[in-house]
């Protein structure tokens, strides 16, 4: 197990297609979610998953568009919120539209992180062939490749700062900055 969380540690370049494929699917999802009707979004998120598999030659993941997010409070005030998740077992992907608490539409930005995000667990399982698909520093440079390509913004370079037991996490200010 752990020569496969350092495979994907490792793996930190994905290629992306070499035309607007995805970022002209970008676009209509950025409409779509405007519309604010998760049928209309479901199917414009098809569309992209569609070519994002057919560039990379793994099965279409299927999709589903939801609602508002899952919200989970904890004793003393913590509260996480589901944006999105794949189930390698179905190949299938499930992504929020609302916020929790307002049920507003989310952020385009935010919506295409996890759809990235979630299509990249489908790649480590589909492509890379891992036995599970984990939070790696190459996991998070590959969604960040995705992600930048399909919304045709400059790449940023993740910084990095490691913590106990070898793992790491993402310096968010840093990585603003680009220093």
């Amino acid at each position: 197990m752990r020569a496969e969380f350092q495979k994907s540690d490792l793996l930190t370049n994905l290629p992306v297609p070499p035309d607007d494929r995805l970022r002209e699917q970008a676009k209509s999802i950025a409409s779509a979610l405007e519309e604010g009707t998760a049928a209309g979004l479901q199917l414009v998120c098809a569309g992209f998953l569609s070519i994002a598999a057919d560039f990379y030659g793994v099965e279409k993941p299927g999709i589903h568009v939801l609602a508002a997010r899952p919200l989970r409070v904890r004793e003393g005030g913590w509260a996480s919120e589901l944006f999105g998740d794949y189930s390698p077992e179905t190949l299938h992907i499930r992504v929020w539209m609302r916020t929790a608490v307002r049920k507003q539409v989310t952020s385009f930005g935010t919506l295409m992180s996890t759809l990235c995000h979630e299509f990249c667990h489908h790649l480590d399982y589909q492509q890379f062939k891992l036995r599970d698909s984990w939070h790696t520093r190459g996991f998070y440079e590959r969604t960040a490749a995705l992600y930048h390509h399909a919304r045709g913004t400059p790449a940023k370079r993740l910084f990095w700062v490691q913590m106990r037991g070898g793992r790491w996490r993402i310096d968010w200010l840093r990585t603003q900055r680009g220093s």
